[in-house]
């Protein structure tokens, strides 16, 4: 086995660092905006140096574990959909997931998030959804202006689920959810295509509305499994 650099060394550090303030912030219970141990207190106790430490809490900020933002105290963080999203976009640039495979994901999410707004969307939420969708009839077929106003229904529908981690998760695939729709529509151009995307769209939202689980769940599976249709007719051999 090679020697430890000195660099190697000092991930090696970080790493326990990490492993250190992950334990500490579980046995503490610590809750989302408590303070964290700060660099010289930790560095202190555990015989690190501040630079090892620094990159420890570096290295927890990029996963979204603490905050370390504008220099301040360090805090225990609130979930974020950022480092999932960074994983998605990562995979999708990089031509690891194919916009099948996305839907397939949404899928699974959605289904689920529109049994619980059934049983959970607030008017609020009826109102928003309602508005996502006349704004996604409004922009029409042309250009994908559309696109943006059809994520954001589907992260409305999260929200109103109740579920933070649906939630999360569907924030979290934005951005491929969009290659994913514009990849569909390219599959599915006409008219009629686009009106049958609203059409399942209004569907699951007065299904929502009227507070049918199994209706919006069926309403849910038979929009992604139309998606997923023209998605898998278009894909190359």
């Amino acid at each position: 086995m090679p020697p430890q650099t000195e660099s190697t060394a000092s991930d090696t550090r970080a790493f326990q660092v990490s492993r250190h303030l992950m334990d500490f912030i579980r046995h503490e219970r610590l809750k989302p905006g408590d303070p964290v141990p700060s660099e010289v207190s930790l560095s202190r106790q555990l015989n690190v140096s501040r630079s090892v430490v620094r990159e420890a809490y570096r290295t927890l900020a990029a996963t979204g574990v603490i905050d370390i933002s504008n220099g301040k105290t360090p805090r225990v963080s609130r979930i974020d959909s950022l480092p999932v999203s960074a994983l998605m976009r990562h995979a999708m640039y990089t031509g690891q997931v194919t916009p099948l495979q996305i839907t397939e994901l949404r899928s699974a999410l959605d289904v689920q998030a529109a049994r619980l707004s059934a049983r959970h969307a607030a008017p609020e939420d009826l109102a928003a959804l309602q508005g996502a969708l006349d704004a996604m009839r409004e922009a029409g077929p042309a250009g994908g202006a559309y696109i943006r106003h059809d994520v954001h229904f589907h992260a409305l529908l999260a929200e109103a689920s109740g579920n933070p981690l649906i939630s999360l998760q569907v924030t979290a695939l934005s951005k491929a959810a969009r290659y994913s729709i514009r990849a569909g529509r390219n599959a599915e151009p006409s008219l009629l295509g686009f009106a049958a995307l609203l059409t399942r769209h209004q569907v699951l939202l007065d299904a929502v509305r009227a507070g049918d689980e199994a209706a919006a769940v069926q309403a849910s599976q038979m929009h992604f499994a139309s998606a997923e249709a023209a998605l898998a007719s278009a894909a190359p051999e």
